[in-house]
């Protein structure tokens, strides 16, 4: 179901996810009811492996808060650079205007993340307040997902986008050390 919200949610429905999975209509209703628990279980699913993972980052995985840091923003860029992936979240962020249940998702699923990286930017600058972490991480999410923008419509070739994840990872690296108010 990824690949058809993929191709735009305008024309996502439980008939089109039926006939790319092979089975029948009435098997899609089975399991997913109605047209939205099969969004949220689309979206959900596209993002739980990222999101638990960088649940684990935030309790510390790595001998360092900065390599942890690093692994993160690593993992972010994996998404940034998945056309797929890129493909799936203009169409998710275009259904949340329009879906409320979407745009609560939205919100959720962005609240996890920056409590999943404000934990990491405290370890690494133990004089930020709750408030400059969670101000800070906002900042590396607008970062990347700036990046998903200009990745998906700049056309730019691979080594160009490679050199946009090492500075964007070098920008959210001084951001977190130096950040303070």
């Amino acid at each position: 179901s990824k690949e058809v919200l993929a191709q735009g949610y305008a024309d996502f429905s439980l008939r089109k996810v039926a006939s790319a999975a092979g089975v029948r209509l009435n098997t899609v209703q089975h399991h997913f009811g109605d047209l939205e628990s099969l969004i949220l279980a689309t979206i959900t699913s596209s993002t739980e492996e990222f999101m638990r993972y960088s649940r684990q980052l935030a309790e510390g995985q790595y001998e360092s808060p900065t390599d942890d840091l690093k692994v993160f923003l690593d993992d972010a860029w994996t998404f940034v650079r998945d056309v797929n992936v890129r493909n799936l979240y203009f169409e998710v962020w275009a259904m949340g205007r329009h879906r409320p249940i979407v745009a609560d998702w939205l919100k959720q699923i962005y609240a996890e993340y920056i409590q999943a990286l404000a934990p990491i930017l405290r370890r690494i600058n133990p004089n930020l307040t709750e408030a400059e972490a969670h101000t800070t991480a906002t900042l590396i999410s607008c970062l990347t997902e700036g990046a998903i923008v200009m990745a998906h419509w700049s056309n730019q070739d691979a080594a160009s986008l490679g050199l946009l994840g090492v500075r964007l990872k070098a920008a959210c690296l001084a951001l977190a050390e130096t950040a303070n108010g």
